[in-house]
């Protein structure tokens, strides 16, 4: 594990580790906390949880589940927002990305319960 973190940390500060460019491959865990005034009635984000982006493309993982929970296509400043399909959710998930080519806070919002989550980087 902390090889893999400090490799992730080398290809940033190099600037090998460009999230959103083509070929380029980057992945940092994260902390999932529920938004203001939903913990009570939403799910925890619980588990090991990661952002991965390889080729342009992001998506949300946990280490106990095979597949990504949401993967989106980022714009060519590393942003994004709109609905898309999630498995938290069968009406999909609205999530919104800064433009930044490195870890940054992400935001979900469920579209059928309406739970909002912001997903944080862990400190390295």
């Amino acid at each position: 594990m902390k090889i893999r973190a400090l490799a992730a940390l080398f290809a940033i500060v190099s600037g090998a580790g460009l999230a959103h460019g083509q070929g380029a491959a980057q992945e940092w865990p994260l902390v999932i906390e529920h938004a203001p005034g939903n913990a009570a009635t939403c799910a925890p984000g619980a588990g090991d949880s990661l952002i991965r982006v390889r080729d342009g493309a992001m998506s949300l993982v946990f280490t106990s589940f095979p597949q990504p929970i949401w993967t989106v296509k980022l714009a060519a400043d590393g942003s994004f927002d709109a609905v898309v399909p999630s498995y938290a959710d069968p009406k999909g998930s609205r999530i919104t990305v800064p433009a930044g080519s490195g870890p940054r806070v992400i935001a979900t919002l469920t579209q059928t319960a309406g739970c909002a989550y912001r997903m944080v980087p862990k400190p390295q």
